[in-house]
């Protein structure tokens, strides 16, 4: 099967996932090895145009998960500026934190959110099937390691809609938003149970099918789908790497 699906000719759904995960794997080098937060906010910028314009991404998805990664990135940021403060002894007070506290503490949230949309977008725009092939037959991995990653680029959307469909089933029997602290804790546990156990479902459901089709019975396997790896791949790992190095520089 040749690797056509193009959904709706954005860019990030034509590339290959050899040439996005170069690409992914220069972005994380210039995000861990920046530690000015003005270059974090324009490598910030610059990865939610490509959420948004490349893969596709709605506005609406891109604020629930920046939501979301700012319920981990807030309290890493006040955490950082504290060891700042105090790795650096200073003895303006307890309140009052230094502008290089607030500096270092605002680089490392950056990087984390950063990091984590770069990773989003590859996995809203790859195909986990097109990923097991070419990671196989381009990188010679063994099909078994990454058919587990595949696995989990598959079953991380399933698993986030589930949980959204069970939280709003929960509200429509309540009627009603949650009222109070404990009615919030217990949806929250309500949400976790029903993924939980879903993920155990699939799990079970794969592990049968696997054991079926006699996967892992041979230490090579062949592929029906074929995932070329076309100029436009290529391309974007030579620009990856060169505009990684001009910046690595700056």
């Amino acid at each position: 099967m040749e690797y056509s699906k193009e959904y709706g000719g954005r860019f990030l759904h034509r590339l290959d996932p050899l040439s996005k995960l170069v690409a992914l794997a220069c972005l994380a080098a210039l995000a861990m090895h920046w530690d000015d937060p003005r270059r974090q906010i324009v490598l910030l910028l610059t990865l939610i145009v490509a959420a948004k314009l490349g893969a596709g991404m709605s506005w609406h998805r891109l604020l629930r998960r920046f939501a979301w990664i700012l319920g981990f990135g807030l309290p890493l940021f006040v955490v950082t500026a504290l060891a700042v403060q105090l790795r650096e002894g200073s003895t303006e007070g307890p309140l009052l934190i230094s502008g290089v506290a607030l500096s270092d503490a605002a680089a490392v949230t950056l990087r984390m959110i950063s990091l984590f949309l770069s990773s989003l977008a590859y996995i809203e725009s790859t195909d986990p099937k097109d990923f097991v092939v070419i990671m196989t037959t381009r990188l010679k991995l063994p099909y078994r390691f990454v058919f587990g990653i595949s696995m989990a680029l598959t079953f991380l959307p399933l698993l986030a809609e589930e949980g959204r469909q069970a939280a709003a089933a929960r509200k429509l029997r309540m009627g009603r938003q949650p009222r109070g602290i404990q009615e919030r804790l217990e949806q929250r546990r309500g949400q976790l149970v029903t993924v939980f156990t879903g993920a155990i479902r699939r799990v079970e459901q794969t592990a049968g099918a696997m054991d079926a089709k006699g996967f892992g019975a041979y230490r090579e396997r062949t592929f029906l789908r074929e995932v070329p790896f076309k100029a436009i791949g290529i391309g974007t790992i030579m620009i990856s790497l060169i505009l990684t190095a001009g910046l690595w520089m700056l």
